[in-house]
């Protein structure tokens, strides 16, 4: 089955060595699951399956509940347009994410109906995961809009909510830390991260397209999940030895397949997203990684390559260039991301140098 088809409202999908199975699952605060099994989408019984649970669950038939003006009706209506099939794999998942959260706290009210005042309690709710409430509210106000002007809706009601300010989200990572990172390691775990410090780029990118296929004359071609911007990334050494790497073990193996990622996991298998990220919050907490504050995220590697080479265009622009360097390496589609990095780190100069102003007061600490 591919792992990208459609599923239906409050249709979920669980799998067991190897099959699929599907339900019709709804939950509600404060009421009992409803949850009842499913053919196979594909299935010739899975429509009168489907409407037979629907029935059970809500009392009437799935068609007359449907809404022309409500919100299944706009998400399908979404999902079936060209500017939800122009997006990226990552991105329609997290649309799709964000669909679904509306589905859930407001899929009994009409879209014309939502306030600024839902969207806020509904953010602010997801509010201790920052970076997750920020794209939530991001994808929800594109769906506004989209909306609007299709006559769902009046306004965006995701407009001027008053956002979480992710501080120390994607701080970059001290050099402590790394050291640790690196030194003890499990090695199938720190290449992933040596690829991410090294190019800049974003886990998605490097777990999924850091392959043989996209490497042309020691340069790294990933077309990125999140833009979709194809951005040339020249490749470090340690990055080329661990490319090479791979090529002879896959050689060794007696296979030869240039579009297979180059980073496996511990079994000698490509990552998945939710693999890996188990993997990593258990190799945080053992590392004794996961405490620290401002908080250690995979994302803070791209901060780091991008503290660096802004500390570096910072002290000789005339050497290094300009932000230009920094936006050209991480493919920001605007200079802003770049900016904040530069007047960071030409904070962090003038901050120093300005130490040295100071006269000395008294004697030296120690000689009293």
């Amino acid at each position: 089955m591919s792992a990208d088809i459609r599923l239906e409202r409050f249709v979920q999908r669980k799998q067991s060595r190897g099959r699929d199975f599907f339900y019709f699952r709804f939950a509600r605060r404060g009421h009992p699951e409803f949850r009842r099994p499913l053919p196979h989408p594909f299935d010739e019984s899975y429509r009168t399956a489907y409407d037979a649970a629907w029935s059970e669950c809500f009392g009437v038939h799935p068609g007359h509940l449907i809404n022309p003006k409500g919100w299944a009706a706009l998400v399908q209506s979404h999902r079936d347009s060209a500017k939800f099939r122009a997006l990226s794999a990552n991105s329609k998942n997290l649309r799709n994410l964000a669909m679904d959260l509306a589905l859930e706290r407001w899929g009994e009210f009409l879209p014309s109906l939502i306030r600024p005042v839902h969207v806020q309690a509904v953010y602010d709710s997801l509010s201790d995961r920052p970076a997750t409430a920020n794209r939530r509210l991001d994808d929800l106000s594109a769906v506004f809009a989209w909306g609007a002007v299709r006559g769902f809706c009046d306004v965006n009601p995701c407009r001027k909510i008053e956002r979480v300010k992710g501080v120390g989200s994607y701080e970059p990572w001290p050099q402590w830390a790394l050291e640790r990172l690196f030194a003890d390691g499990q090695p199938h775990l720190t290449r992933v991260a040596l690829v991410a410090i090294y190019s800049g780029q974003r886990r998605g990118d490097v777990l999924a397209r850091f392959t043989a296929s996209n490497i042309r004359n020691g340069v790294w071609y990933p077309r990125q999940g999140k833009t979709g911007a194809e951005v040339p990334v020249p490749l470090h050494p340690v990055l080329l030895a661990i490319a090479q790497n791979h090529s002879d073990l896959m050689k060794s193996r007696g296979r030869i397949d240039p579009d297979a990622p180059i980073l496996e996991n511990s079994r000698n298998r490509p990552w998945t997203g939710n693999g890996f990220n188990a993997s990593w919050k258990k190799e945080m907490v053992r590392l004794k990684l996961h405490t620290h504050e401002p908080r250690l995220v995979f994302h803070g590697f791209r901060a780091t390559q991008a503290t660096i080479i802004a500390s570096a265009v910072a002290q000789s622009p005339e050497l290094f260039g300009s932000i230009e360097r920094v936006k050209a390496m991480l493919g920001h589609l605007s200079a802003s991301m770049s900016e904040h990095y530069a007047r960071r780190a030409q904070s962090e100069i003038w901050n120093a140098e300005s130490v040295l102003l100071m006269p000395q007061f008294g004697d030296l600490v120690g000689n009293q």
